[in-house]
């Protein structure tokens, strides 16, 4: 008997350490196979965007100054160069100028001569109306057709009595008979001639009227032309000696177009050598420096007045500014397409800013950066890192406890979510998490729901 109680003593610890080494090899095996997780609780919360962009330390203001036209250019300032009060900013030849002075000095006087022939073509032509002499014929042609007449009645009355004499049987001379008839006859002739050259005359006269309306019109149309030439030659006059004074203004400054206040040079669209048109210019910043960051096309409507912002410069420096104000003409052109950097915001420079721009004389370029707080507070808010995205929608994982054979195990659990807002970090979700939902923000190895895990501690 006790040699059997001791076997069956053996046997329990026996099965005891087995158990107990199977224990200890399970959990060695799961501290190598199952996947260890960082859990955080889902709270309220609100975001925090962050926008960045980069930038530049711009004058407070700036001026486009266009060349002088039709000179030489000998030199002009460099892009980037302070040009004080009253010195140089561009250079023209001087030899160039006086010969333009010259040639505009002799146009000037041409076309004053011009002037002047205008205003004489301008007064009313003297002449005489080709209607006076044709009235005048007109006039002897009717008295002569008058006489004929007188003519033409009374060699017939004489004509008629001598007849008429003949029929009472008085004795006539055939001679004589004849005679008045040959008279009668050539002044009837006479004064249908006499008819027809009143007629002529009468026909000449109404043309010369015509004649004389229409060289009236015509004269009038040509006085009218030679004023508006003459109007237009005094224009001419007037423009040349306004830029005939203009070219003795440069004369005058010594072919030198000056700073009218300190200023930098930002832009320099000026060729020398060449002859100006009058478009090319230069761009000059003036009255200090201030901020100029860009906002990039996905973040406008979200960079306010009143945001803080860190600098960092190009030199190295760093520093801290306020926006002041948000211009949204910036970059666009009328015809053009909308570009990516279309929206900027102006900033005051403070202490460091100042300092830094000062060394690199508006040149500066910097990166900026501002972090701001969600208006919003969200019910509940988990690690960015914790959303999983799938063809069927959104979803997070949680641990759970599980009851199986070998004790409680850790499981994770799929719970579906909908996103309504996220930052870099955080996500705004509403979803049927609890408060005391363990929810997996990251994992050792790639976690899927079922599987078991173990929480880091």
């Amino acid at each position: 008997m006790k040699n059997s109680s001791k076997i069956a003593v053996r046997v329990l610890f026996g099965f005891l350490a087995a158990m107990a080494a199977c224990t200890v090899l399970s959990r060695a095996a799961a501290s190598v196979l199952v996947a260890q997780v960082e859990v955080k609780k889902p709270g309220r919360g609100k975001l925090a965007y962050i926008y960045e962009g980069t930038g530049s330390v711009v004058p407070k203001k700036e001026k486009k100054v266009f060349l002088w036209e039709g000179q030489q250019i000998e030199w002009a300032s460099e892009q980037g160069s302070t040009v004080k009060k009253g010195k140089c900013l561009v250079k023209f030849r001087k030899e160039y100028l006086e010969k333009t002075i010259e040639k505009k000095e002799s146009e000037l006087k041409q076309l004053r001569l011009q002037e002047a022939e205008q205003q004489i073509s301008a007064r009313k032509p003297a002449r005489v109306p080709v209607s006076d002499g044709a009235q005048r014929a007109l006039a002897d042609a009717r008295n002569r057709a008058k006489k004929a007449q007188a003519r033409a009645r009374e060699a017939k009355a004489c004509w008629e009595e001598y007849k008429e004499k003949e029929k009472k049987g008085e004795t006539v001379d055939a001679a004589r008979k004849q005679e008045l008839k040959e008279v009668y006859l050539a002044a009837k002739a006479e004064e249908e001639a006499a008819g027809q050259e009143k007629a002529q005359a009468q026909t000449a006269y109404e043309l010369a009227k015509k004649e004389d309306a229409a060289q009236d019109q015509n004269n009038e149309n040509a006085q009218a032309a030679a004023r508006i030439n003459a109007q237009a030659a005094g224009e001419q006059v007037r423009a040349a000696k306004k830029e005939l004074e203009l070219l003795r203004e440069y004369r005058k400054a010594k072919g030198k177009m000056l700073a009218e206040q300190d200023c930098t040079v930002l832009e320099n669209h000026v060729q020398a050598g060449g002859i100006s048109a009058g478009t090319e210019y230069l761009v000059l910043g003036y009255g200090g420096w201030k901020l100029k960051g860009e906002i990039s096309r996905e973040d406008r409507g979200k960079i306010l007045q009143g945001f803080q912002v860190s600098l960092q410069f190009a030199s190295g420096g760093k520093a801290e500014a306020k926006i002041e104000e948000v211009d949204i003409s910036a970059g666009k052109s009328s015809g053009e397409e909308e570009k990516q950097a279309d929206y900027v915001w102006y900033a005051a420079l403070l202490d460091e800013a100042e300092q830094e721009a000062e060394k690199a004389k508006g040149t500066e370029t910097f990166v900026w950066k501002t972090e701001q707080e969600s208006e919003k507070e969200y019910e509940q808010v988990i690690p960015v890192s914790a959303l999983r995205e799938e063809l069927g929608g959104a979803y997070c994982l949680i641990v759970v406890e599980k009851e199986e054979m070998l004790g409680t195990l850790k499981v994770a659990k799929k719970v579906p979510v909908t996103v309504l807002e996220k930052d870099g970090k955080n996500v705004a979700i509403t979803s049927e998490l609890k408060k005391e939902d363990k929810v997996i923000v990251s994992s050792e190895k790639f976690v899927s729901g079922g599987d078991r895990v173990r929480i880091k501690e």
